[in-house]
């Protein structure tokens, strides 16, 4: 994955005092002429591209981009028209800066779905599959692979049971992967406004409850009843919240009703209460990725919601404020690319239709002053630099180390990156301080670059 320099102001932020100084910005997204500048819905792809798209429910869809994180933004010059009864958008991911795909439903609530893919950054769009039942996500792993999931089909003869349908060759061919094949779920059930994705997973909640998952990018799926009766629903006794998955079973979730943070370790079969964020109905919740920060926002004008956006690096145990103003639908890419729908907080319709970004760095470090590595013993050689002509250019060690890395260089101030195993940029900073905290990294493998006299130095290290 590749990734541009982030903006000097946020990396002065994660190199001062003003690290844990940070709040949420409008965006200044630009759509052609004539179009709202609002938008309905924004798909983040890496470290530096995001799409944002508007729409209305006379067939007209509007498109923007940003390549560097948000800075600026660029109208798509093209609108596409569509034409059919009761226009409505129900998702949209883009998989590249020129490639993505938009699910739409026409003939409201018991028509058909359409999928449209774009691969020259949404010039143009061309419709490449019709569903019979109503469209509600599209996800795809990459340009090839994805998955559609859609109502089931509510004829005397069918299942009636959700649908779901898999391509692997960019939507040309479709496999069935739902409907009579979910034997564990139960038929009449719709898909609920509540999943999330990870890796090869991706999870869905039903309206009874139930949790659809896939760990295999849509080749196999598992249906688990969760301790919920229904999913994202106002009058359910006890209904499931907004979810973010954290591994390959482990959730963090929230009762829809009360907003109270609880964690699955089973894939959803059990669940352990760990806080409440405070914020009432309808908290959605995202984790910033190769970090251990929690975010929460909700923004619903009614009694019961508190509107607002915190922050967690203990597992949710603790909250942090980061502001009061309403926020909806967090979603994150990375350290630098965490966005949501927020306004100004006046209720006003264009309010949650607007995206803003965290910015001025990422909460601070959850482990300040953590107990550093013990010093290197000079009998031993355990902990002790590296002595190698090579590395003393630029040596770091302990090697693997839990919480600091330090520096043995014969050069100094000068500018380092680190990346993680993905290519995902985690944290800039200068070599003059002779170390640098890892203790909030997520463990893995981790590089480290810094440039002298024209060349690229690279060293890897492993977080434990």
């Amino acid at each position: 994955m590749k990734t541009k320099l982030l903006s000097a102001f946020f990396i002065l932020c994660i190199s001062s005092p003003l690290f844990s100084q940070y709040n949420w910005q409008q965006m200044n997204t630009i759509y052609p002429a004539g179009i709202n500048n609002i938008s309905i819905n924004f798909s983040i792809v890496n470290e530096q591209v995001i799409w944002a798209n508007y729409w209305n429910a006379g067939g007209k869809v509007a498109f923007t981009k940003s390549t560097d994180a948000g800075n600026t933004w660029n109208a798509i010059s093209n609108v596409l028209q569509y034409n059919d009864q009761d226009f409505t958008v129900e998702d949209f991911q883009a998989v590249s800066e020129n490639a993505a795909f938009l699910g739409a439903s026409y003939i409201l609530n018991s028509g058909k779905g359409r999928l449209y893919k774009t691969l020259n950054g949404g010039l143009t769009w061309t419709p490449i599959k019709e569903f019979a039942t109503r469209l509600t996500y599209v996800h795809f792993w990459d340009v090839s692979t994805g998955i559609v999931v859609c109502y089931p089909d509510m004829n005397p003869t069918a299942p009636k049971k959700i649908e779901i349908f898999r391509t692997t060759d960019g939507g040309t061919t479709w496999v069935a992967k739902g409907g009579i094949l979910l034997a564990d779920s139960d038929p009449s059930q719709i898909p609920r406004y509540i999943h999330d994705d990870l890796n090869d997973s991706f999870w869905f909640g039903s309206s009874g409850g139930e949790m659809i998952k896939t760990k295999d990018k849509g080749a196999t799926w598992t249906v688990i009843q969760t301790p919920y009766d229904s999913s994202h629903y106002q009058f359910g006794p006890k209904s499931l919240g907004d979810f973010v998955i954290t591994g390959s079973n482990t959730a963090f979730f929230t009762d829809y009703n009360t907003g109270k943070l609880y964690k699955t370790t089973d894939g959803f079969i059990t669940e352990q209460y760990v806080s409440d964020p405070g914020f009432g109905r309808q908290t959605h919740l995202e984790k910033i990725p190769n970090t251990n920060i929690l975010i929460a926002v909700s923004g619903l004008f009614e009694t019961g919601s508190v509107r607002g956006s915190k922050y967690s690096t203990d597992d949710g145990l603790t909250w942090n404020v980061i502001g009061n103003t309403g926020m909806v639908f967090v979603k994150s890419g990375g350290i630098n690319m965490t966005f949501a729908h927020g306004g100004d907080g006046t209720g006003g319709y264009d309010d949650y239709w607007k995206i803003v970004k965290l910015v001025a760095g990422t909460p601070p470090n959850p482990n300040p002053n953590p107990t550093p590595t013990p010093a290197p013993n000079p009998n031993t050689g355990v902990g002790n630099p590296p002595t190698t002509t090579d590395d003393y250019v630029f040596g770091i060690y302990p090697v693997p180390t839990g919480d600091y890395l330090y520096f043995n260089s014969e050069i100094e101030d000068v500018g380092y990156t680190i990346w993680d195993s993905a290519g995902r940029l985690i944290l800039k900073g200068n070599t003059g301080s002779k170390q640098v905290d890892v203790s909030y990294f997520e463990e893995g493998v981790y590089h480290i670059k810094i440039l002298y006299m024209g060349t690229e130095i690279i060293r890897k290290f492993i977080k434990k």
